[in-house]
């Protein structure tokens, strides 16, 4: 019986119909012949019972003794039905005619129960459930159905939207999430310079006021002043390339993944030999196109290898993999690695730890937001001799 159900369930909408249909109009034919068949009978043994009477007959004799007549009627007639047979006759037969049509009225009924019970109400329950979480703004939930109709279709592609749309809020929630951390980052940070500089003006003011500040200091003082003025100038272009990094757009396209190592292994060659480094380059794919944004993904590459130029002592390791649907582009070097704090907060905005104190921390955090527009995986990690590891995931395609 669960075999059955789970086919019917799994049946296009309109072929389970005509199947219900079917079963359901067989047995009220089945029922209606039974009926009128018994209730016909029951009418003719009524009408068999009534008196007759012979007007007209003629006798036949078969033998000579006189023993056997034969009486043959040429004219009669049965008795009109009265009393309790009339009536018996008149029920029967308007039963006869009504429980047929009775069949009929409680096969629809039956069919159309039926066929909501197995086809409609659990995904149309399911639907409606997840249209009161959505309008309630909760998107913990899960469309359970799951069946090869059309509405078993339908709950999917609903199931498929709540998750687009449940990603699509997770990141416009990370966004203003970001967005606050830069507001307060920028608010705490401005602070500083702008604290050393009117601490300058102060004592500027009152040493003039007293006339005790010698040209020396007054030269030390501007240099001072000039620093703060210039670090909050370079802070204010690092907020305007973040925000330039996430204005831009995205152009993905077809490329050839051979001739792209190539040419950014050429870059980082020279790179490596302007900072006295050693370059070990490793390339095990085997695939030849990739679809990505060739630009963007050179720009990930160059920051990660930027930071590895300058946290390497003496050698840098470049691979590029594959792994399942990606490819896997690793930049290691043999300096200090990350600490705990750092591969938890090291692609936050305007972090700084005590390995980049000089640095605003904007490389990863830009690396980052363009994984997340390339849809690409940022991972960090540290090297077996504790060296720091980023690997970048790409999609093939």
């Amino acid at each position: 019986m669960g075999k059955i159900k789970k086919v019917f369930q799994n049946m296009p909408l309109k072929k389970a119909l005509i199947a219900l249909a079917v079963l359901c109009l067989g047995i009220v034919s089945i029922l209606t012949i039974i009926t009128i068949l018994k209730f016909s009978n029951i009418r003719q043994e009524i009408l068999d019972n009534r008196p007759i009477h012979i007007s007209e007959y003629t006798v036949e004799d078969y033998n000579t003794d006189n023993s056997v007549t034969l009486v043959n009627p040429k004219e009669f007639s049965f008795e009109p039905l009265f009393g309790k047979n009339l009536i018996y006759y008149w029920i029967i037969t308007i039963f006869m005619v009504a429980l047929p049509v009775l069949y009929v009225i409680i096969g629809s009924i039956v069919m159309t129960k039926l066929y909501y019970k197995l086809k409609i109400q659990t995904p149309l329950k399911s639907l409606n459930n997840g249209v009161e979480h959505i309008s309630k703004q909760d998107l913990d939930f899960q469309i359970e159905y799951t069946s090869d109709d059309e509405l078993g279709r339908l709950c999917n592609a609903f199931e498929c939207m709540k998750n687009e749309i449940h990603m699509s809020n997770r990141k416009m929630w990370n966004m203003l999430q970001e967005r606050k951390a830069l507001t307060a980052s920028v608010s705490h940070d401005l602070r500083t310079p702008i604290t050393v500089i009117n601490g300058y003006l102060d004592y500027l003011e009152k040493a003039s006021r007293k006339q005790i500040i010698t040209e020396e200091a007054l030269y030390s003082t501007i240099k001072q002043m000039k620093g703060a003025i210039q670090r909050l100038e370079r802070y204010v272009d690092c907020v305007k390339d973040i925000q330039k990094i996430e204005d831009v757009e995205i152009k993905k396209e077809c490329f050839n993944l051979k001739e792209y190592i190539t040419d950014i292994i050429n870059d980082f060659s020279l790179l490596s030999k302007n900072h006295e480094r050693m370059l070990e380059c490793q390339d095990q794919t085997e695939i030849e196109n990739i679809y990505s944004d060739k630009d963007m993904l050179s720009k990930i590459l160059e920051n990660i290898f930027d930071n590895a130029l300058r946290f390497s002592e003496k050698s840098i390791h470049f691979s590029i993999t594959e792994e399942n649907n990606y490819i896997c582009f690793t930049i290691s070097d043999d300096g200090k690695g990350f600490s705990q704090e750092e591969l938890k907060y090291a692609t936050s905005f305007f972090y700084s730890s005590p390995t980049n104190k000089d640095n605003f921390g904007i490389g990863l955090s830009i690396c980052k937001i363009l994984c997340e527009r390339l849809d690409c995986i940022l991972l960090l990690k540290n090297t077996a001799d504790h060296g720091a590891c980023i690997t970048v995931q790409v999609k093939k395609s």
